[in-house]
């Protein structure tokens, strides 16, 4: 079946001459270097590549090969000359922002992703629950159909894998993933740059910010468990976005005191973000997130709702 997919899915890029990739809102490293990966094999010069993303990525992904092509205005998304969208990492169309316009569209859909709740939205579903990243099914891709691997698509699948696998700590990390890291870092992977960038770089209002979030821990016995929030307003006070926020629930799970870890923040736009986080065997966070609209990995997963949140007397709740 891998064979088959890589080969349908590379044929039908080979064939493409005007190609749009697309990832998730609120891009990721996974997200963005999947984009990068992609973007670097099509990027022959002969094809017309568009990379597209609801929001903005984060600055401290800058270094990420071809992330500066991402484009965040779908007005100027010329989709009568598209041949192919490439989703990645993304397990549910409605989180491109595109899903109208991709469906309507006359284009081949081509969905690679790795999350647990992938809907197989695609024409082609190149889907593997059990990678640690997307990265990581374009590099089977690649290798698969005997496509070289280059020092910028090196960057890019190792970014996905480490990010994705909060460096390796994560269940979903296995010899297969040692494996592709170190022939990333033969071909010339800088894993020293990619956890500068994205491990080492924290803020200090950003640590202080997640001092508050430290101090507002509390435990939900009845669930079994621990949560924090951050609004808006606590932002705004630290001068910080919810990029900074980035690796709080990793963070977090380490505590051993409740089966799952739940961080909750207000988006600007009149939304909350809710992060899921377990390391039990028994329990899959994947389930509670699809509740709420959202999805991701049994052991890490997200949603959004509408919504505001507010201290009472009773404890923080959603307005």
């Amino acid at each position: 079946m891998i064979a088959q997919n890589s080969a349908n899915t590379i044929s039908t890029l080979t064939k493409a001459q005007n190609i749009l990739l697309v990832t998730h809102e609120n891009p990721d490293g996974d997200a963005l270097a999947s984009l990068g990966a992609m973007y670097g094999f099509l990027s022959d010069g002969k094809k017309n590549i568009v990379i597209f993303c609801k929001d903005i990525p984060p600055k401290n992904f800058d270094f990420i090969p071809h992330v500066e092509q991402c484009q965040t205005d779908k007005a100027n998304l010329n989709w009568i000359c598209l041949d192919v969208v490439v989703v990645l990492d993304c397990a549910n169309i409605k989180r491109t922002g595109l899903a109208d316009e991709i469906t309507d569209s006359n284009c081949v859909i081509i969905n690679i992703d790795h999350h647990v709740s992938n809907d197989k939205f695609g024409d082609i579903n190149f889907v593997q629950e059990d990678a640690v990243s997307t990265t990581q099914i374009l590099y089977d891709i690649f290798t698969e159909q005997k496509i070289a691997i280059n020092k910028d698509m090196a960057n890019c699948i190792l970014t996905g894998i480490l990010t994705d696998s909060g460096n390796f700590a994560y269940a979903t990390s296995n010899s297969h993933t040692f494996t592709i890291a170190s022939e990333m870092l033969i071909r010339g992977a800088n894993v020293r740059d990619i956890l500068n960038y994205t491990s080492k770089n924290k803020k200090l209002y950003t640590l202080k910010a997640w001092g508050l979030a430290l101090s507002r821990l509390t435990y939900n016995k009845n669930y079994d468990v621990v949560y924090t929030v951050l609004t808006q307003s606590d932002l705004k006070n630290f001068g910080i976005g919810t990029d900074d926020l980035e690796g709080l629930s990793n963070f977090l799970n380490t505590l051993k005191d409740a089966k799952i870890i739940m961080v909750l923040y207000e988006l600007s736009d009149g939304r909350i973000k809710g992060s899921l986080r377990t390391t039990r065997h028994d329990v899959d966070v994947s389930k509670i997130a699809m509740c709420l609209g959202g999805g991701g990995h049994k052991k890490a997963a997200g949603f959004e709702i509408k919504g505001q949140l507010r201290q009472t007397d009773a404890g923080w709740e959603v307005f």
